[in-house]
């Protein structure tokens, strides 16, 4: 049994002979010496609870800027992973330009050569073909010499 405050101030006890019933206060003193004794135990062990509820607060906001911090360097690491990404993309496409640049060049250069070569062969092809007129008409100019008769004072021999 628990008792308030208002219990023990209006207590009230028998009188007896000499005063009050000696038996009577000495168990109302056992019970509140009882209940204050509960009263303690109880005060104790919310003590108790209330340092680990503390520590386990503790612990946690521990645990919470631990979180905090590693979530502030996960962000500033995808940042930076980020940004060397760019700048590698950028790296490689200003490298692939450069070679397309140079493929183009080479590719420039093999087509110039190539129409040189070929109009070094049309060249070639057309001085051909004078020559063989040339050679035709004088083979042409040889033959009619050739048919024309053999003046009498030159026969062939038979």
């Amino acid at each position: 049994m628990r008792f308030t405050p208002m219990d023990i101030t209006n207590r009230t006890f028998s009188r007896s002979f000499r005063g009050y019933d000696t038996e009577e206060v000495k168990n109302f003193l056992q019970l509140i010496s009882e209940d204050l004794e509960a009263l303690i135990a109880e005060q104790t062990e919310q003590k108790r609870e209330l340092e680990h509820l503390k520590e386990s607060l503790s612990d946690l906001r521990e645990r919470e800027r631990i979180l905090k911090d590693t979530m502030l360097l996960a962000q500033e690491t995808k940042e930076e992973v980020q940004k060397n990404a760019i700048r590698e993309a950028e790296i490689i496409v200003r490298e692939s330009e450069l070679q397309s640049e140079r493929i183009i060049a080479t590719a420039h250069d093999r087509a110039a050569a190539v129409q040189q070569e070929i109009d070094d062969l049309l060249r070639n092809r057309s001085q051909l073909i004078r020559e063989l007129h040339g050679l035709i008409q004088k083979t042409e100019s040889f033959l009619e010499t050739l048919k024309q008769p053999y003046p009498a004072s030159v026969e062939p021999e038979n």
